[in-house]
């Protein structure tokens, strides 16, 4: 068994490797497995295929098991000396066989292990990024062939007037939420009747939401939908997801989708004259984060939220969702096509991506024939998904390839929207031809609280006369009125902003939101207002920024942290221009480049 531990510990350090000093490392490795399996090693590598995978057919028989609980007892002792209990053994219950299972899988797999080690042909070479570009730039239309498509596009547009789209982002309500409880308890969630009554009545939670580690009792929701319904009248709401609490940990499948049925039917009821496009974020799936993009296990998800959405679809547009967990939709009158991505494809924390990384569920060849549908009817798009590209969770491998694809077709997509971060940003699609700017990511800051946010929802303006975005507006709760004025109290849905108005920009086209970037370098005032909202108006968020930015070891990370954001929109492009000591200061850069390399590589088809 010692040797089984061995060769599996190897394997994982030679997986996805391709230079030359490292192959020679993996012909060592395969002289050990020869003479362990009592056989002689072969000129021609490739002659080890079978007797490799027979000898990892023994390890993975022996090793899953032992290795689990090793893990097991491993995260046991070490989890709870950093952590809250309940969260540690919450996670051990929920996600480690959900991680060990795909990890072994793919790892311990006589295919993919011999493959990996070199013994076997690989079946699919590895596909470049240049070798997508090449693919899919290939048929890309001239500037003054775009120009043309933008009248005729115009033309098509039967309804001109200007119309509004409201979108909800990260909601996260809790429907155990209990006033009164200790909402600073010391565990990764707070504000429940199990974290009991702290000893300073301060510190419990409010009645309208709470400052701290807690998501929003259901009530704030209700009256942030009323207020949309009664105040703002969207013509559209896009909603970007992830509805349930954050308590991960100990959630159950059977009520997964409760909080979303819940937002649902109040916007049915609120907002009956508005348009609904909706799609779910990493927390609606069971386990968080948890969605099978290759086979079928999630099918209940989609089942159920496919059900609840049904109303606002089309035939087709239902039966994409149930069956794909992605869909679009077209407006005729406004010649707009509505596109909701299921960004699971590209979440890192997402273990099923280990079973294949490749266009997982072929979203993006779908997206790719989407666009290419509307670009021959000369019809505008609009995209929303949850998880942003650029942020930390997102495979780069995949986003390089989405902001290929949005490249290709610039002049058809108008707007692109996400949330998840729960912060209120930008980020910018950059080429990976010459590097200009491409198009703007507008990402909108969340509904709860969680953590110290103030609860937010925007507003887009758009120009019904070609479909581009002419501004919006950034709504806040006055939380702290709120909840001293009590439970009889009259929300204060306040105006934090106008988005031109508030950076002088002199438009949301991207000629104009692009220069953003290079005034937050060169304007520290414009800086301190970005992260002012950044932190949606919140003091505590924004009085730590504003320490960090004092610092003399943190300044240049925390500017960059906010500049680099704004001007990429992929991991690995962040990571690269905040620089090669700064990116190491960030705690998430190990973790995620680590998870990439479990998810493996992008394959040619």
């Amino acid at each position: 068994m010692r040797n089984v531990l061995v060769i599996f510990a190897l394997l994982c350090c030679v997986a996805n490797t391709i230079d030359m000093g490292e192959e020679l490392m993996k012909r060592e490795i395969l002289t050990k497995i020869v003479e362990h399996a009592g056989i002689e090693m072969p000129h021609n590598l490739h002659l080890l295929c079978l007797p490799c995978k027979l000898m990892m057919k023994q390890v993975q028989k022996f090793s899953s098991t032992i290795l689990l609980s090793i893990i097991r007892k491993e995260w046991t002792l070490l989890c709870p000396k950093f952590k809250d209990p309940a969260f540690c053994e919450g996670i051990n219950q929920t996600f480690i066989d959900q991680f060990s299972v795909h990890f072994f899988n793919n790892y311990l797999a006589p295919s993919n292990a011999c493959q990996n080690l070199g013994a076997c042909k690989l079946q699919h070479e590895p596909q470049t990024i240049k070798d997508y570009i090449n693919e899919v730039m290939q048929d890309k239309l001239s500037k003054e062939e775009q120009k043309q498509w933008q009248v005729m596009a115009e033309g098509n547009i039967k309804n001109q007037e200007d119309y509004t789209i409201a979108q909800f982002a990260d909601l996260h309500i809790d429907v155990e939420y209990s006033v009164g409880a200790n909402a600073f308890c010391g565990a990764p969630f707070c504000c429940r009747e199990e974290n009991g009554k702290p000893k300073d009545p301060s510190k419990g939670a409010q009645y309208w939401g709470t400052y701290a580690e807690c998501d929003l009792p259901f009530r704030t929701i209700q009256d942030l939908i009323k207020f949309t319904g009664e105040k703002i009248k969207p013509d559209f709401i896009i909603w970007t997801g992830d509805s349930t609490s954050h308590d991960v940990w100990h959630q159950q499948k059977w009520n997964q989708t409760l909080p979303t049925k819940m937002i649902t039917d109040e916007i049915k009821k609120q907002i009956p004259n508005s348009q609904l496009y909706a799609i779910y974020g990493n927390h609606e799936g069971y386990p968080a984060d948890q969605y099978d993009m290759i086979g079928e296990s999630t099918q209940w998800l989609r089942d159920e939220v496919a059900d609840m959405w049904k109303q606002y679809l089309t035939q087709e547009s239902y039966y994409q969702l149930r069956r794909n967990g992605y869909y679009s939709q077209v407006d005729e009158a406004r010649n707009l096509k509505f596109i909701a991505l299921n960004s699971q494809a590209c979440d890192l924390l997402n273990f099923y991506l280990m079973d294949g990384i490749t266009d997982p569920r072929g979203m993006l060849k779908w997206l790719i024939s989407e666009l290419k549908d509307s670009e021959a009817k000369h019809q505008f798009a609009v995209i929303f998904a949850h998880i942003p590209p650029g942020d930390t969770f997102c495979n780069s491998q995949w986003a390089d390839r989405f902001s290929v694809v949005i490249e290709r077709f610039e002049h058809v997509v108008t707007g692109i929207f996400y949330g998840h971060t729960h912060q209120d940003h930008v980020q910018h699609i950059r080429s990976k031809i010459d590097g200009r700017y491409v198009k703007t990511l507008f990402i909108a800051p969340s509904g709860t609280t969680f953590s110290y946010q103030n609860p937010s929802f925007r507003v887009f303006q758009f120009n019904g006369k070609n479909n581009s975005i002419k501004d919006y507006v950034q709504y806040r709760l006055d939380l702290a009125k709120a909840n001293k004025d009590g439970q009889n109290a009259i929300l204060n849905w306040e105006v934090a902003y106008n988005f031109l108005e508030y950076y002088g920009l002199e438009s949301a086209s991207l000629v104009h939101v692009s220069s953003l970037p290079y005034r937050l370098k060169h304007d520290d005032e414009l800086l301190k207002k970005y992260i002012y909202s950044y932190s949606t108006g919140s003091d505590v968020l924004y009085k730590k920024h504003l320490k960090d930015l004092k610092n003399l070891f943190l300044k240049k990370s925390t500017k960059s942290f906010f500049i680099c954001g704004a001007e990429t929109s992929t991991l690995d492009d962040w990571y690269e221009c905040i620089g090669f000591f700064e990116k190491f200061k960030e705690s998430s850069f190990l973790t995620f480049k680590l998870l990439e390399q479990f998810i493996g590589k992008w394959l040619k088809e």
